[in-house]
């Protein structure tokens, strides 16, 4: 009887085996799929935030770019209206485009603070506040009467010239340094 039940179990095992192999094929494909497709639901999650990575960095490129130029321009514009006021021949133009550079400035400005991390926006704040310093100033020469003559400046004009060309550049050079850094493309001045 021995030989029966051995011979029993084997037929059983055997039937059982034949079976259940498809199953098991089956479940083994099964699992096999659902890691492929977590691999791959994972790649496209990394590729994604890569993505998003690029365009805030591009984003910031972009605003890093328009404020060093619009404080640039503004800069520039201080400085001609200044030399216009020196010489007693300021123009509507010459007004104009202070306004402009301002106005550009500004937006720029405005647009920048809701990006910009905050060790670049404390050296856009100082851009700010210095560049509102040196619009004061050219407004207080502008109204003040009488004007110097061409050939004799007035200290005050100096003192405003010797503001723009030196703070500003200054503050716009530090400004521009932070924002090199935080792109990656400078290295921190130790």
């Amino acid at each position: 009887m021995n030989a029966d039940v051995t011979t029993v179990a084997v037929a059983v095992l055997g039937v059982a085996g034949t079976l259940s192999s498809p199953l098991l094929a089956q479940r083994i494909a099964a699992r096999a799929k659902q890691q492929e497709f977590d691999q791959q639901r994972q790649q496209r999650l990394e590729e994604r935030g890569e993505a998003h990575q690029r365009a805030a960095l591009e984003e910031r490129r972009s605003i890093y770019a328009n404020l060093n130029t619009a404080a640039r321009q503004y800069t520039r514009a201080l400085r001609a209206y200044l030399r216009m006021i020196s010489n007693n021949a300021i123009t509507d133009d010459g007004r104009t485009e202070l306004a402009r550079a301002r106005q550009t400035y500004g937006d720029v400005f405005s647009d920048a603070q809701m990006i910009l991390p905050d060790k670049v926006m404390d050296a856009a704040t100082a851009v700010n506040e210095s560049l509102g310093a040196a619009y004061g100033m050219v407004r207080q020469l502008d109204e003040t009467e009488p004007r110097p003559r061409s050939g004799s400046p007035a200290l005050a004009v100096e003192t405003a010239q010797e503001f723009c060309r030196v703070t500003l550049y200054g503050v716009i050079a530090d400004m521009r340094q932070l924002m090199r850094e935080d792109l990656g493309v400078a290295s921190p001045d130790t």
